[in-house]
């Protein structure tokens, strides 16, 4: 049985939302008792971590591929076209790429809606060559 897609915006907002707050609530903790803020930052980190994998069912390597992707295109002139053409594995490969760099490929993606992550990666290592 196939899974149903996620919305990688609707759970990276709802993820860095939940970092953010961890985060800042053990650094606040910290300070207010006067101990060390490097450590408690990795506390809330950990504490994010582990509350991503039992609310969600998420590794740490999923946790940290949303958030990734999350964070490069929500801002993206390319977000909705991101939402709708691209799949959380195929926009890992793209977190790395400039809007400008997108530009070719968001184009092949939306002529070719069967376009994989590997042939994502052979438009994109193309394009670098030429």
């Amino acid at each position: 049985m196939l899974k149903p897609p996620v919305n990688v915006f609707v759970i990276g907002k709802t993820l860095i939302q939940a970092k953010d707050a961890m985060v800042n609530f053990a650094i606040e903790k910290a300070k207010s008792e006067g101990t060390n803020v490097v450590a408690a930052e990795r506390k809330g980190a950990s504490a994010f971590l582990e509350y991503a994998k039992n609310q969600f069912g998420l590794s740490k390597t999923t946790t940290a591929q949303y958030v990734r992707v999350y964070e490069r295109f929500v801002d993206s002139r390319y977000r909705a076209q991101m939402d709708a053409l691209f799949n959380v594995g195929e926009l890992a490969v793209l977190a790395a790429y400039s809007d400008d760099e997108l530009t070719e490929v968001v184009s092949a993606k939306a002529a070719n809606p069967s376009l994989t992550r590997d042939g994502i990666k052979q438009l994109l290592k193309t394009r670098q060559a030429a």
